[in-house]
């Protein structure tokens, strides 16, 4: 029987029966033809591969993450991940949606044709992530958007994360219900994604209760397992993988239970240290068998999301395979063939430019800002009452995720203004980037923080309204202009002078450069940050969730500071001044 590829003395793990076969692989027409002794049969392969009893495993299917966090188009970011063994996406384009809504949506599953990988998408259950009322966005996702899309594209396959689960938890009626209401009654056998950050008893019940039946947020032990008995798919992500997270899910038989998920990898990490694979890596190195790691990237994501296709290496399955070298607690790709054919990096268009199509013109120009937007007021902090020090609500930086926590700082108050500048924080302003208003508001960031300069960027979870931050007003001006200027990006400043920068043109969050160049832009960014004391494996991603009102514990928008535990607004201001 003629067949197209034979793979020879492959090590298999059988995720159906949880164990490692030495078997032979045939591969036809792009799929999974026969696994077993090839000798018993006559078959004419066109190719063969001699794995010499290494690891051939499914390619990595990653279900949760934005493909605008890796500050590039679809296309792009496909050649970077495929020789990284990621052969299935599932991406979720709230970022690009907050800023064009649905017609964003669509060019985003548009210009996907040209990567060289399979992107499927979910529907953006939270454009805006909260409310019209707390935040100001470009677009906002309807019932009726929900599903046009599901209509119009096959690639739609999942209700995205659902953000605000605090509104699920208080059994509220509103947009978010009404989505999924949508979605449950016209598409039942969709998975809806969630976003619970530690929430556990009733209120986890009643997330479950409301649809909501999957969890990517910051895990420990206790609540993982309350999510298991409970029946939540958890999706690990990498600030997860700890000793304690790896026990757990060895000792309590959570296999298919639970996969691995990265989320948002911005260009600089995707190079130096990968994307899905760097995950599994991380919890081997931790103690996780790799028959475990490897049903956790390829099988549990695929049932998760319906894939019936993929996710195993068996009769019918396509040939995403990926051939590791001998060690393979190390996970080391010696080979990745997408339908059975090898692929090779060296000849693809990752340098030399991309290949059409790529974001059409009116998805360039989406800052309605000018320079002159840029006002005094914005730098002006004027306490409620006559008094010579003031207490301030301050957004204290974790150094080691995206999360804050409520504090103050104590500043002196000189003829009627705070005296904030190269204090033991930075003033942090939200201006609105769509309405044309150029509305604001201040905030004040303890912690983690900007010595010595500013950093200002259109990238600001989720809404992308220009975001500031700084310990003095002119860094913070410069920083601010420059990105109205090239109608979006990201810009550190210090000492009056520009010390890195990078345009992102497509919607204020985007760049079609190649993945070597955002790579090297986002490294000297990071490295400008972190001379100015902004300390965080991902500073980028780090900073830019300042926004993002649904990550504990307080954070700010255009509209104000608000807390995540209840979406109640707070003062700048706090009451025990003198």
């Amino acid at each position: 029987m003629r067949i197209d590829t034979l793979f020879l003395n492959a090590e298999v793990y059988n995720v159906f029966i949880r164990r490692w076969i030495r078997q032979d692989v045939a591969v036809l027409g792009g799929r999974i033809l026969f696994t077993g002794r090839a000798s018993d049969y006559d078959f004419q392969p066109d190719q063969i591969v001699d794995c010499g009893g290494r690891p051939l495993i499914p390619g990595l299917i990653d279900i949760h993450l934005h493909i605008e966090s890796s500050l590039c188009t679809p296309e792009t970011f496909g050649y970077a991940v495929l020789p990284r063994g990621v052969t299935t996406v599932v991406s979720e384009p709230h970022e690009i949606a907050n800023v064009f809504g649905l017609d964003g949506i669509e060019e985003m599953i548009r210009v996907s044709s040209g990567s060289p990988i399979d992107i499927f998408y979910g529907v953006p259950s939270s454009v805006p992530s909260t409310s019209a009322d707390q935040e100001t966005t470009g677009g906002i996702i309807g019932p009726e958007d929900a599903e046009t899309l599901f209509r119009k594209h096959p690639e739609v396959i999942c209700l995205g994360e659902v953000m605000n689960f605090t509104s699920l938890a208080r059994m509220e009626s509103g947009r978010t219900t009404e989505i999924i209401a949508v979605v449950r009654n016209a598409h039942p056998l969709v998975a809806v994604e969630g976003h619970c950050p530690s929430i556990r008893g009733l209120e986890l019940a009643k997330v479950l209760y409301a649809g909501v039946d999957s969890d990517h947020c910051l895990q420990d032990s206790e609540g993982m397992k309350q999510r298991f008995e409970n029946g939540m798919f958890v999706e690990i992500q990498e600030k997860s993988v700890t000793r304690e997270i790896v026990t757990t899910l060895s000792d309590c038989n959570s296999e298919g239970l639970y996969c691995f998920v990265t989320d948002d990898v911005p260009p600089d990490i995707l190079i130096k240290d990968g994307h899905l694979d760097f995950i599994v890596r991380k919890a081997l190195k931790l103690g996780l068998p790799l028959g475990h790691a490897i049903t956790a990237s390829s099988w549990a994501p695929a049932c998760r999301m319906g894939f019936r296709d993929r996710g195993a290496v068996s009769p019918g399955k396509l040939a995403d395979l990926l051939l590791l070298e001998d060690d393979s607690s190390d996970f080391l790709i010696r080979k990745v063939f997408r339908r059975g054919k090898e692929f090779n990096p060296d000849v693809q268009p990752v340098s030399s430019g991309h290949s059409q199509p790529q974001f059409g013109g009116r998805f360039k120009a989406s800052l309605c800002l000018n320079e002159d937007d840029v006002r005094e007021d914005m730098f002006t902090l004027s306490p409620p009452n006559a008094v010579s020090t003031v207490r301030i609500l301050a957004m204290e930086k974790n150094r080691e995720n995206t999360y804050t926590r409520e504090s103050s700082i104590e500043l002196p108050v000189r003829k009627g203004l705070v005296i904030w500048e190269h204090s033991k924080g930075n003033l942090v302003l939200v201006v609105d980037r769509y309405s044309g208003d150029a509305g604001f508001a201040q905030g004040f960031m303890t912690g983690c923080f900007f010595h010595g300069g500013a950093v200002a960027t259109s990238y600001a979870h989720d809404h992308h309204n220009l975001l500031a931050a700084g310990d003095n007003r002119r860094d913070m001006e410069i920083a601010m202009k420059w990105v109205i200027r090239n109608q979006g990006g990201i810009s550190v400043v210090s000492n009056g002078e520009i010390q890195a920068s990078m345009a992102l043109p497509v919607g204020g969050i985007l760049s079609e450069e190649p993945m070597e160049v955002l790579s090297g832009e986002v490294d000297r960014i990071v490295g400008s940050m972190r001379s100015l004391g902004f300390e965080h494996r991902n500073p980028l991603m780090s900073f830019s969730t300042l926004t993002l009102p649904v990550s504990p514990d307080i954070k700010i928008t255009d509209r104000g500071i608000y807390r995540t535990e209840d979406g109640s607004r707070r003062n700048l201001f706090e009451s025990n001044h003198r």
